[in-house]
């Protein structure tokens, strides 16, 4: 079923990201509530990541880019 397929991709994923701070027993037998929860937390975390990231990325070229109208 759909439901299966999504959760198998939801423990595969907080697995992965989590950086093994979960286990696919833990996960699989948790309460579907605290699942959603820390599934919600894991996606804050990595979106925070991400614009960090992205912020960075953008200060360096912008700085790059501002070097090398100077030359």
């Amino acid at each position: 079923s759909n439901y299966s397929i999504v959760l198998h991709q939801k423990i595969f994923q907080m697995i992965y990201y989590a950086n093994g701070g979960f286990n696919w027993h833990d996960l699989y037998f948790m309460p579907i509530k605290l699942r959603e929860f820390y599934w919600r937390e894991l996606l804050k975390v990595k979106d925070s990541e991400s614009e960090a990231m992205n912020k960075a990325t953008s200060k360096t070229s912008s700085n790059n880019s501002s070097k090398i109208r100077r030359k």
